[in-house]
C-alpha cells in the first residue's frame, strides 16, 4: 500500500551514485505518480537535502498534474531565495502536456507564477501558437516583469502572431498596444508594421535623432574616416537602403542584435551603423569590418581600409575587444596601410599607446571608447545594409 512507502529510503537510493540504485529508485516514483509529490518537494526545497535538487526538479516534471500543481504553488509562496529559484527552475520545463494548466497560470494571481507560464510557452515557441490571445493580455499586465516576459514569449511564437498584434494596435485594448507595438517590431520590424504605424516609427526616428548624443563603442567594429560625407562612404563601401538611426541602437544593429538583421548566417556582417560627425570624424560601425579570427575577412577589411583612406586620405580601423578578450588598431593612409596592431590578454587601450614602437608619424586617430555625449556631432546617423547582408544567401538554421 501507498502508506507503507519508505520515502525517506527511496529518497536515500535516488541521491546514490550509483546508478543500479538510483535507477529503481526513480522508477518507483514515476509508478506512484501524484503520492510521491510530496516528498520529492520536501526535497527540492530543503537546501540541506542529501539528493540534488536538479534531479528532483527532473523527477517532479515528470510526475503529472499533482507536480505542477505544487510547483506552482511553490512558485507563488514567499519562500527564502534559494527555494524559490529551484522552483522557478522547475516549473519552467513544463510544456505542452500541461497545457491547460499553463494557460491557466497566465491568470494566476502571482506575477511569479504569470511570468513563469509565459516562460514556459516562450520555450515552446511556434507551438504556442493558440496561446497568443491569452499572452497578448499579458502585455497589459501590472507586473513590468510578466508585461517583458509576454513580450518575448509572443516574439518566439513568430510572425503568427502578427495579425493579434496588430489588431490590439488598431482597437486595443490600451493598455497593451504600446507592448503590441514592440513585439511587432522585435518579430518583423517595421515593415511588419501597419502603415499608420510605420509613419508613427518614422516620427520616432526623427525625435530620437534630433536629440542624439554620441556613445562609446567598445566591442563593436569600426572604421574611422575625417568629415562627414556620409554619402561618399555609402557609395564607396556599396551600402544600401539607408534609413535614419540614432546612436544607441544603431550600435545594436551594427552588432546583429536587433530586428533589422536580414537573415544570413553572420548576422553581425549584415548592417552597419554609419555615424553623424563625431568629433570630426565619421566611423562606420559593423561586425562587416572586423577582422579577427577570419584570414578571409581580415583581408576584406584591409582593402576597405585602403579604398577609404584612397577617397579620405586616412582611415583608422578598430576592432572591438568584446568577450574574445582582444582588440585591434590599424591605420592607413593614401590607399596603403601603414600599420596594424592587436592588443590581447588584460591590456587596456589606456596603459600604453597602441603606435608605440611603430614607425609613423601619423597622429592617432579617434578612439571610439573615448566618445561620449560631449563629444562634438553633427548631423544623423544611418542605418544600411552592407554587400553582405544584401546579397549572401539567406540563412535556414532560425532558432
Amino acid at each position: 500500500m501507498i502508506t507503507e512507502v519508505d520515502f525517506d529510503g527511496l529518497i536515500s537510493d535516488l541521491a546514490s551514485p550509483d546508478k543500479a540504485i538510483w535507477r529503481p529508485a526513480r522508477d518507483r516514483f514515476k509508478e506512484l505518480g501524484d503520492a510521491g509529490v510530496p516528498a520529492l518537494m520536501a526535497e527540492l526545497l530543503d537546501e540541506e537535502s542529501p539528493l540534488d535538487w536538479a534531479q528532483a526538479g527532473l523527477l517532479l516534471r515528470e510526475l503529472g498534474d499533482a507536480a505542477f500543481c505544487a510547483i506552482r504553488d511553490a512558485v507563488a509562496a514567499d519562500l527564502p531565495q534559494e527555494p524559490a529559484r529551484r522552483a522557478r527552475w522547475t516549473f519552467g520545463g513544463f510544456f505542452g502536456e500541461h497545457w491547460d494548466r499553463l494557460i491557466e497560470s497566465l491568470e494566476h494571481p502571482s506575477a511569479d507564477v504569470r511570468a513563469c507560464a509565459a516562460l514556459c510557452l516562450q520555450r515552446m515557441e511556434a507551438e504556442a501558437l493558440p496561446a497568443t490571445g491569452a499572452l497578448i493580455r499579458l502585455l497589459g499586465d501590472p507586473d513590468p516583469d510578466v508585461r517583458q516576459r509576454a513580450i518575448w514569449a509572443l516574439e518566439e511564437l513568430g510572425p503568427g502572431t502578427l495579425d493579434a498584434l496588430r489588431k490590439v494596435r488598431e482597437s486595443g485594448p490600451g493598455a497593451c498596444r504600446a507592448n503590441a507595438f514592440k513585439a511587432i517590431m522585435n518579430i518583423g520590424g517595421p515593415e511588419a508594421l501597419s502603415e499608420k504605424d510605420r509613419a508613427l516609427w518614422r516620427r520616432h526616428l526623427g525625435a530620437k535623432a534630433a536629440a542624439d548624443r554620441p556613445q562609446e563603442i567598445w566591442e563593436n567594429s569600426c572604421i574611422a574616416v575625417p568629415g562627414g560625407d556620409q554619402q561618399a562612404v555609402l557609395e564607396l563601401l556599396d551600402f544600401s537602403d539607408p534609413s535614419p538611426m540614432y546612436f544607441d541602437l544603431g550600435l545594436a544593429v551594427a552588432s546583429g542584435s536587433w530586428w533589422t538583421v536580414p537573415e544570413v548566417e553572420h548576422e553581425q556582417r549584415a548592417e552597419a551603423f554609419v555615424t553623424p560627425e563625431v568629433d570630426g570624424w565619421t566611423l562606420i560601425v559593423s561586425g562587416w569590418c572586423y577582422p579577427a579570427w577570419d584570414d578571409e575577412w581580415y583581408a576584406r577589411t584591409r582593402d576597405v581600409m585602403r579604398r577609404l583612406s584612397e577617397r579620405f586620405g586616412v582611415a583608422w580601423g578598430f576592432a572591438g575587444r568584446g568577450y574574445g578578450g582582444t582588440a585591434a588598431w590599424a591605420c592607413a593612409k593614401n590607399g596603403d596601410l601603414i600599420w596594424e596592431r592587436e592588443v590581447t590578454d588584460d591590456d587596456e587601450w589606456g596603459d600604453a599607446d597602441p603606435t608605440e614602437g611603430i614607425d609613423t608619424d601619423e597622429p592617432l586617430g579617434i578612439d571610439p571608447t573615448t566618445l561620449s555625449e560631449k563629444t562634438p556631432m553633427r548631423g544623423t546617423g544611418l542605418r544600411a545594409l552592407t554587400p553582405y547582408g544584401r546579397d549572401a544567401p539567406r540563412s535556414t538554421d532560425q532558432c
